[in-house]
C-alpha cells in the first residue's frame, strides 16, 4: 500500500475530536479544563431512609396564664351621698378574646341594681373603667367595699369608697308622692320623687325601699331612682302587689338622713272586702275596703261598723269616683283590753262583709 493510501485509512479510524463539528469536520477546539486536586471528602454515611426532607419538631405549646383581678379603686374616694363615681378593675393580664367575665360582690343593692352582679372586660384590656352608684341612704360616713372574681379565681378587693350625707340644709328629699292612693291588686302606679335642690352635675340617685318586706301590698319600687343632672324631681311606674286583703304599703325615699314616705293602698280584684283588721292600742291604724273591678265613674259610700267597745271607725266612707276603694281611720282607746276582738262591717249596694279586728 502506498504512503498515500496509509494517510487516508489512519484519518479513517481516528475518533472525532471535542472540537469538531457533528458532521466530523475540524471545529474550534475545547480547551481541557485544568483539573486542581482536593483532598479526599470524608466519607458520609448511606442514607437508609427516603432522601425526602423531614418536617421539623413540632414545638410545645407555649402555656399561659389566664388573667385574673389585681385590684380596683373607686374615684372619687369619698363621694356625698347619691353621687355618681368611677370604679376601675385591674387586671393581671389583657383580656382574651371574647372578653373575660367578672363576677361582682358587694353588700350594696344600689350598686348590684346599677352596675350589676357581673361585667365583661373587654378583649385586650388589662384594666376596666365604668359608672358606679352606692347607697344613698346613710346617716353617718359609710365605707363601701367591691370585690371582683375572675373565673378559676376567689373575690378580692376591687374598689373602697366612703359615702358620707350631704347637708340637709343644701339637698335632700322633699317629697315621695304616688297618682293614686287605691289600686287593685298587680295594678300600677307612677311615684315621683321631689329634691329639696338641683341634683348637681352626674345626677343624684335617691334610694327606694318598698317598707313592705313581711307580707301585705308591696309597692314594688327599684332600690334607686336617678334625678338628672339640674333637675328636681324623678318619676317611676311599678306594680303593686298585695295577698288577697285589702291593705296599704307605705314605700320610701332615703337621701343621707332625710326621707319621705307615700302610702299605697291595694285591694283584690273582683272582691268586696275590708281589711286588715289590725287596731292600734291608744292609737290609729289606716284600713281599706275596696269595691274590686266594679268601681263606677260616680264614686260610692260604704256603711260601717264595728262591734269591739273602745274601737271606733267612721260611719261611711266615700269612694272616688273611678277608683276601688278608700281608705279610713280604726282608733283604738288607750285602755282597750288587748285580749278581746271584734267584727268590722262594710256595707255597699246591698252587699256586706267584715273582718275581724284584733288589738295589738
Amino acid at each position: 500500500m502506498g504512503a498515500a493510501a496509509v494517510a487516508v485509512a489512519l484519518l479513517a479510524l481516528a475518533p472525532v475530536g471535542a472540537g469538531a463539528a457533528p458532521d466530523g469536520r475540524p471545529g474550534k477546539p475545547t480547551p481541557r479544563p485544568t483539573v486542581t486536586a482536593s483532598p479526599t471528602p470524608t466519607a458520609s454515611p448511606r442514607p437508609t431512609s427516603s432522601p425526602t426532607t423531614s418536617p421539623s419538631p413540632t414545638p410545645p405549646p407555649t402555656t399561659s396564664t389566664p388573667p385574673v383581678v389585681r385590684g380596683g379603686s373607686v374615684s372619687p374616694s369619698t363621694i356625698t351621698a347619691g353621687q355618681l363615681a368611677n370604679q376601675t378593675i385591674h387586671l393581671s393580664a389583657p383580656a382574651p378574646a371574647g372578653g373575660l367575665w367578672l363576677w361582682l360582690s358587694v353588700s350594696d343593692v344600689v350598686y348590684t341594681d346599677f352596675v350589676g352582679s357581673y361585667l365583661v372586660v373587654p378583649e385586650g384590656r388589662s384594666s376596666f373603667t365604668f359608672p358606679a352608684r352606692f347607697t344613698a341612704g346613710v346617716s353617718g360616713p359609710t365605707s363601701i367595699t367591691v370585690s371582683a372574681s375572675a373565673p378559676g379565681q376567689g373575690y378580692v378587693p376591687a374598689g373602697k369608697v366612703t359615702v358620707v350625707p350631704p347637708d340637709p340644709a343644701v339637698q335632700g328629699v322633699k317629697d315621695l308622692r304616688f297618682d293614686q292612693r287605691v289600686v287593685l291588686e298587680g295594678a300600677t302606679v307612677t311615684g315621683t320623687v321631689e329634691l329639696t335642690a338641683p341634683a348637681a352635675a352626674g345626677g343624684v340617685n335617691v334610694d327606694l325601699w318598698s317598707n313592705s318586706s313581711y307580707g301585705g301590698v308591696r309597692v314594688a319600687v327599684p332600690p334607686l331612682v336617678v334625678v338628672p343632672a339640674g333637675a328636681t324631681t324623678a318619676s317611676f311606674t311599678v306594680p303593686v302587689w298585695g295577698d288577697g286583703v285589702p291593705n296599704e304599703g307605705n314605700p320610701g325615699a332615703y337621701l343621707g338622713t332625710s326621707r319621705d314616705s307615700a302610702p299605697v293602698a291595694a285591694v283584690p280584684v273582683s272582691t268586696f272586702a275590708v281589711g286588715p283588721g289590725f287596731v292600734r292600742i291608744g292609737g290609729t291604724v289606716d284600713h281599706v275596703v275596696g269595691l274590686g273591678d266594679v268601681a263606677g265613674p260616680d264614686g260610692a259610700r260604704v256603711a260601717l261598723s264595728i262591734d269591739l267597745p273602745g274601737v271606733t271607725v267612721p260611719a261611711y266612707v266615700d269612694v272616688p269616683p273611678g277608683s276601688p276603694g278608700a281608705v279610713f281611720p280604726v282608733t283604738g282607746a288607750a285602755d282597750l283590753d288587748p285580749s278581746r276582738f271584734g267584727t268590722l262591717t262594710a256595707t255597699w249596694n246591698g252587699r256586706t262583709t267584715t273582718v275581724t279586728v284584733y288589738p295589738g
